[in-house]
């Protein structure tokens, strides 16, 4: 059995596994967006006596014709709209069953898992555009999936999978459109990057810096001044379709060609006659934050380190500058354009009162980037464990199963379990270690004497926060749970015995 297949089908298992087969948080409300398209109502529907409490409640924007729209781009609701429908029509066949029921499982299923899975296999081709051979490729690439956050927003299905996938497959369409001449690739690449704006707006450095990646591979090669303009144009026209698509939409709802959603709520938030009588926000919000109170937080707090939750990232880029001259000049760049892009998504994010990302786990807006860079970086760790003995091979191994085992405590409970960060959040909560209160968490639901805070933990209903398929279901628990059970052990064998075959 090819390589690829076998990845597909170890990776299929593990997105399934840690699914909750239902949608919460900011992307039910995209889905409610879906919703509303398809049947013609409003994003956003306020009664008379919905008044808002503060300037931070989410009463949507006043747009085209008095009508009130979300804040959000609309490129996930987009993604999820097939899936809405085919929920819709599902319940005309299981009447019984409740509407926005099937609409999450199916979107859950039969959205979320192909494009987890797609972001897997882009990953594994990405490897073998490096010339990573195929064996360390597809350890790599589960790797990447089961030891980094991206197991994380497997299960919660944030934006960020999605724009990591077309980021990867940006990447590396235009790493093989430079590597075998075909030119079609680099329309491919600013496609995909077309569809990164519109999923999120502000994805443009992502934009910036696979061009940069392109332009850099092009003069590098530097055999035909005239097929690398092709290209570069290529990608150019590839760029357009999507982002414009995203414009177009936008003006329909806002008014303006180039309003988004949270331009105009940061100008409605102050301005908005809902929000009469209400405390005014401060003047420069949402930039309200010292620049190296955001960036101390992304690199080194407690609750939010990219160097905690992805513990792999500091020492896969030691490796890699241990190796840097061994590596290829494409990989080269690579890195140089991920380290440059996790640099513009602090910088940009810094001042921002929600830099943070609220209760996810890790630090949201910058967790992609330290995905893209751990691609490579992943695959080196992987052939340095092959190649060495003794002690450092059991470092290595040791480091593998420590970032495995905080990702799979990450999949158990939802990201409120351990309490909502709001915005405005006091400065010391993010000195306290996420990780250590999430163990405790899991500690207490299965030992009640395990710390002493366990019962004011299991009186805040920590049970109702587990996040596992089956935990998620009333009717037919049990037999959900066999089959769920049967799924993580097949995941588990198969993933063990791909890893210590050959």
């Amino acid at each position: 059995m090819k390589t690829v297949i076998k990845i597909s089908l170890i990776a299929l298992l593990w997105i399934i596994a840690v699914s909750p087969g239902t949608i919460y948080g900011d992307t039910l409300i995209r889905l409610e967006m879906a919703h509303a398209w398809r049947t013609g109502r409003e994003e956003v529907t306020l009664t008379p006596d919905n008044k808002p409490k503060s300037r931070l409640d989410s009463p949507g924007v006043s747009g085209v014709g008095g009508k009130r729209y979300t804040t959000y781009d609309a490129g996930q609701s987009l993604l999820m709209l097939p899936g809405d429908w085919l929920g819709s029509q599902l319940h005309r066949l299981l009447s019984q069953q409740d509407e926005n029921f099937l609409r999450r499982l199916v979107v859950s299923f039969l959205i979320f898992i192909p494009l987890n899975l797609a972001a897997v296999l882009t990953c594994f081709w990405l490897l073998r555009l490096f010339d990573f051979n195929e064996r360390i490729a597809g350890l790599a690439s589960l790797t990447w999936l089961l030891s980094t956050t991206v197991l994380t927003y497997v299960q919660n299905p944030q934006q960020n999978n999605q724009i990591l996938l077309f980021v990867t497959i940006g990447y590396a369409a235009a790493l093989a459109c430079v590597r075998h001449g075909k030119l079609h690739f680099a329309f491919l690449s600013g496609l995909a990057l077309g569809a990164v704006i519109l999923i999120r707006s502000s994805s443009i450095i992502h934009v910036l810096t696979v061009f940069l990646f392109l332009v850099g591979c092009l003069v590098y090669q530097n055999r035909e001044k005239l097929k690398s303009m092709q290209a570069a144009g290529l990608w150019i026209i590839g760029l357009l379709p999507l982002s414009m698509l995203g414009r177009v939409i936008d003006y329909l709802r806002f008014g303006s060609f180039w309003t988004t959603g949270q331009n105009l709520w940061a100008k409605q938030v102050k301005t908005d006659p809902i929000f009469a009588g209400l405390p005014p926000l401060p003047a420069d919000y949402p930039f309200i934050n010292p620049p190296q109170f955001g960036i101390w937080g992304v690199l080194f707090s407690p609750a939010k380190s990219i160097f905690i939750y992805d513990p792999l990232l500091l020492p896969c880029l030691l490796l890699g500058a241990f190796l840097w001259k061994k590596l290829s000049p494409y990989m080269q760049w690579y890195l140089l354009c991920g380290i440059f892009n996790l640099a513009l998504h602090i910088a940009l994010t810094s001042k921002l009162d929600f830099w943070h990302g609220d209760a996810a786990w890790g630090a949201r807006y910058h967790v992609t980037s330290v995905h893209l860079l751990l691609i490579p970086l992943i695959a080196l760790l992987i052939e340095r464990l092959l190649s060495v003995k003794g002690l450092s091979r059991w470092l290595i191994q040791s480091l593998l199963v420590l970032a495995i085992m905080m990702q799979m405590t990450s999949v158990v409970l939802r990201p409120v379990a351990e309490g909502n960060q709001i915005y405005f959040a006091n400065p010391q909560s993010f000195l306290e270690f996420r990780w250590g209160e999430r163990i405790t968490n899991i500690g207490c639901l299965i030992d009640r004497s395990f710390s002493p805070e366990c019962p004011s933990k299991l009186n805040s209903n920590l049970s109702n926060k587990l996040s596992l398929l089956p935990f998620n279901f009333t009717r037919g628990r049990n037999f959900i749970f066999i089959v769920w059970g049967l799924i993580l052990i097949v995941a588990i064998a198969s993933t063990v015995r791909f890893c210590f075959q050959g």
